[in-house]
């Protein structure tokens, strides 16, 4: 069997495996078993196999089936088996087993996640925006959520600017959440690239949104936080980042207002308090040029 042929085979192993397992295997042990070299298709088919062979071949009937029409439908799917998966995922512990993609799929080793409170403020508003242009301006790419409030701003600026802009969504790619930001979203699915580790027919929800933010962790060079509250949602973010390795710039307002904020500025973590942009830009600068290239898998 060619390398390409194979290279599909796992990859709709890898989409049964993922979607029919009832939870038999998890998601860490799967991952695991796949950084050790096994074949999906041994995990769901081999002499240990989680299911009879009837049902095995039921489950990649039918993702072979769903990788044909989400490939129909322009959407790219990526699991740590492929080349194009992005690389920088691969330096940390919990990289999803399979994301969806609309748009150009690149590693984006030098990008920044601006993230924030949906009830924002006009300073955050205006301080997203100057920071995204800045980023835009320097080939930096644009990491958001595409929710209210910063992430939007931080989008729509990044796209005024003629930069790239990724969105990693809390809802597979068929759904718009919220629904008043679909133009936006069709616009970063043409120029930039749309990110879910959901299958597209996958609606967000609680459990959903925080799983979103661990990826973005994971595919950004570093996170900034430009605004929040104490129990805002960017917490699990920060959260994540740190956990990741990966630097955390903090802007004044989020050090002031959060307790969590207080204490990642505090720690002995990589964490940087930026109270202007321009102090924000020159932070990132500062990790993407000590920064070395993340590290991949070998295929």
């Amino acid at each position: 069997m060619e390398r390409r042929d194979l290279q599909r085979a796992e990859k709709v192993a890898l989409l049964a495996l993922l979607h029919h397992d009832d939870g038999k295997r998890s998601r860490p042990q799967i991952r695991e078993a796949i950084l050790e070299g096994a074949s999906a298709r041994e995990i769901l088919a081999g002499p240990n196999a989680l299911f009879p062979a009837e049902s095995v071949e039921e489950a990649l009937t039918a993702s072979l089936a769903d990788l044909a029409t989400w490939e129909s439908q322009g959407i790219h799917v990526l699991t740590p088996l492929d080349d194009d998966y992005p690389a920088q995922m691969f330096s940390v512990h919990d990289f999803p087993l399979v994301l969806f993609g609309r748009g150009t799929v690149l590693d984006d080793y030098r990008s920044a996640a601006i993230v924030g409170s949906r009830e924002f403020s006009v300073g955050g508003q205006q301080y997203a925006a100057e920071l995204a242009t800045l980023l835009a301006g320097r080939g930096i790419t644009v990491v958001s959520g595409l929710a209210r409030g910063i992430d939007i701003t931080a989008h729509r600026a990044a796209l005024r600017a003629g930069g790239r802009t990724v969105s990693v969504l809390g809802n597979g790619l068929s759904h718009t959440y919220p629904a008043e930001h679909r133009e936006t979203q069709e616009e970063i699915g043409r120029v930039g690239l749309l990110l879910s580790q959901f299958r597209p027919e996958t609606r967000g929800s609680k459990q959903t949104f925080p799983q979103r933010n661990m990826t973005m962790s994971a595919y950004s060079s570093l996170t900034v936080i430009v605004e929040a509250k104490e129990a805002s949602g960017t917490r699990i973010q920060a959260r994540a980042a740190i956990n990741h390795g990966r630097p955390l710039v903090l802007t004044e307002q989020v050090v002031d207002a959060t307790s969590w904020g207080r204490g990642f500025a505090s720690g002995s973590y990589d964490v940087t308090v930026a109270p202007t942009p321009a102090e924000a830009l020159a932070a990132i600068e500062g990790v993407l040029a000590r920064s070395e290239e993340p590290l991949t898998l070998a295929r």
